[in-house]
């Protein structure tokens, strides 16, 4: 997923993304763009948001999977961060 970040041949699908969302973002003139930002683990079955901090020793609440309205799933109290560049994605 991460490949070697450093290296443009051999990076993985995650800094590939980041650098296509930004790439994009820097070719639009006249236009203002807010990215928002989680993280997520599903580990057999269970959802876990990577953002919130634990405490040691102690294991993370399990976030539930819902549906809202127009049938779109999302992730119930998942946290979200607004970044503005790969480093802070990163």
């Amino acid at each position: 997923m991460m490949g070697k970040p450093d290296d443009a041949e051999m990076r993985g699908i995650i800094p590939n993304c980041f650098a296509h969302i930004f790439g994009q973002i820097d070719q639009e003139e006249g236009k203002k763009f807010l990215v928002r930002c989680s993280y997520l683990e599903i580990y057999n079955e269970d959802v876990f948001d990577l953002l919130t901090e634990h405490k040691k020793n102690v294991k993370p609440n399990k976030l539930d999977l819902k549906e809202d309205k127009d049938g779109c799933v999302f992730v119930k109290d998942l946290k979200k961060i607004i970044v503005k560049s790969i480093p802070e994605m990163e």
